[in-house]
């Protein structure tokens, strides 16, 4: 029943690449796939919960953060990802432009280094809820979702609906601005 839920969440998910698994050190380079889901399409099964701890080692549900934002972006990512790391000087923008009308961040790092992680977070200035245990590839909520590469996003509403996937930059600016005036 929880795998039929992830998959109806995740329908028609492409996941294609930027960051493969970090003992393999060479990402794939295949052409990366985004995609909204239309207003009328928003998937009737909300996000399975997870919980990861927290910078501090505080157990976060991720539902929990998701209801209190009208807007959450789910994005999975890692210190050793090149492109994570040259995508998140838009991320942090996005954030500091948003995040008084209601958008929220949950950063997911597929890490498995604490050191790097938190140094990470602190050199991007990423000012919003950071999550890993630490597992790297074997991290829960990535095999929840199935994420294969990163950097990989989900939008959610507060409801933890599917709203899109896998959109950076200006996609991603473009869409949240969208969202958030309806």
């Amino acid at each position: 029943m929880k795998k039929n839920s992830i998959y109806i969440f995740l329908l028609s998910a492409c996941l294609l690449t930027a960051c493969h698994d970090e003992a393999k050190k060479q990402p794939r380079q295949d052409e990366k796939k985004t995609e909204q889901v239309e207003n009328n399409d928003v998937r009737s099964t909300p996000m399975p919960d997870f919980s990861l701890p927290d910078m501090n080692g505080n157990p976060t549900s991720a539902m929990e953060y998701v209801a209190k934002n009208k807007i959450t972006i789910i994005d999975f990512w890692a210190s050793w990802c090149g492109p994570c790391r040259a995508e998140m000087p838009n991320v942090v923008a996005l954030y500091e432009a948003n995040k008084d009308k209601g958008l929220g961040i949950i950063g997911v790092s597929l890490d498995n280094n604490a050191e790097a992680w938190k140094t990470a977070v602190k050199e991007m200035n990423m000012n919003w809820l950071q999550v890993s245990d630490l597992k790297g590839w074997d991290c829960e909520a990535a095999k929840l979702f199935g994420i294969e590469s990163i950097p990989f996003t989900l939008i959610v509403n507060k409801e933890g609906h599917l709203l899109a996937f896998n959109l950076r930059g200006e996609q991603l600016k473009e869409f949240i601005s969208q969202k958030l005036s309806e």
